[in-house]
């Protein structure tokens, strides 16, 4: 075989090599109900346990378990789940899923065969119509309603907060977080309010006013400083020592209004906009993904999460799940 066989072939062989990296390179994948087992469009948002398995909350069509290969689906017509509109879902120590549905009250499942149901008519839940649910490290479950305040459950009794026995002026609790203290962050459709070892702050007594309404996610990044979104407003930065709100007028960010924000291993942070498509945010320059520009096909996200291998899901109200990861999607 003279040089010039030899070279050819080892190009092709190269260029082929280089073609299967690249493909295995698939920074975006996309699940709907054409392509996998999901049973709708309309995702609310995908939560992963300490297992690697995700879970699919739904807004029309139940929960729905996904090991990265298979999917199974807990509806109202297989399972003992008393409404298929699933708003919120969190993991406790002992291996419970917590489901918050928006008007069949609360569900507690082993993963497996075991559920057991909470709502008005059986246990001290102010509400059947829950908007967020959160596990604090003492293993007491936190149930923020639509109109009757919020709910602590400590396996044994229960004890409601209202506008009528705490300084909430908002019966609507939109999203419940706890800070590297323990510490619980409530927002509201109005205001927000901080439990600190216990005792109760307003935002004027923790030196933060707000300028929106609907604080609807809060989370931290990898240095522990906290980020909250609003659904009508703007981003705000806590680093402990003060808040720094960040609008149009002030920083990148190219419009109001976000339903959820993440931020990756990589300190990159995610709004998901109900409309706009998705924010990436990283050292004050902002990005817009949509419709037009990106892979995503569909504009209204609920909501944004990362993964244990960074994988950024995105979740939708008409397109189903889109996940992105610059190094590749892997589960």
């Amino acid at each position: 075989m003279n040089f010039h066989i030899r070279a050819l072939l080892y190009l092709i062989t190269l260029f082929f090599l280089n073609s299967v990296s690249f493909s295995q390179l698939e920074m975006w994948k996309h699940y709907d109900k054409t392509n996998s087992g999901l049973p709708t469009n309309c995702i609310r948002q995908v939560v992963q346990d300490k297992k690697g398995i995700y879970w699919i909350a739904t807004l029309d069509s139940g929960l729905v378990r996904f090991d990265g290969k298979n999917w199974k689906v807990y509806n109202k017509s297989n399972s003992p789940i008393p409404h298929n509109y699933i708003y919120s879902i969190d993991f406790d120590k002992f291996g419970y899923i917590w489901i918050g549905t928006y008007g069949g009250g609360l569900v507690r499942f082993n993963g497996k065969d075991d559920w057991k149901i909470f709502n008005e008519s059986n246990s001290g839940l102010p509400c059947n119509w829950i908007y967020t649910v959160a596990i604090d490290k003492y293993s007491n479950v936190w149930i923020g309603t639509s109109n009757g305040g919020f709910a602590i459950y400590n396996r044994k009794k229960w004890k409601v907060y209202n506008t009528e026995n705490s300084i909430l002026k908002e019966h609507k609790v939109t999203y419940i977080y706890f800070d590297k203290y323990n510490d619980a962050w409530i927002g509201t459709s109005g205001l927000m309010y901080r439990i600190k070892k216990g005792k109760w702050f307003s935002e004027e007594q923790f030196n933060y006013n707000s300028v929106d309404d609907a604080c609807y996610w809060i989370t931290e990044d990898g240095n522990k400083n906290v980020f909250f979104c609003y659904k009508f407003g703007s981003i705000v930065f806590y680093d402990w020592k003060k808040f720094t709100i960040y609008t149009p007028t002030n920083s990148c960010l190219p419009f109001l209004g976000y339903y959820s924000i993440a931020v990756d291993k990589k300190n990159i942070l995610w709004g998901g906009s109900f409309g706009n498509g998705l924010l990436r945010f990283e050292n004050n320059k902002c990005q817009v993904w949509n419709k037009s520009n990106s892979e995503l096909e569909d504009n209204l996200i609920f909501n944004v999460r990362v993964d244990k291998n960074n994988n950024k899901w995105i979740s939708t109200y008409f397109g189903g799940i889109f996940i992105y990861n610059e190094k590749g999607v892997k589960f």
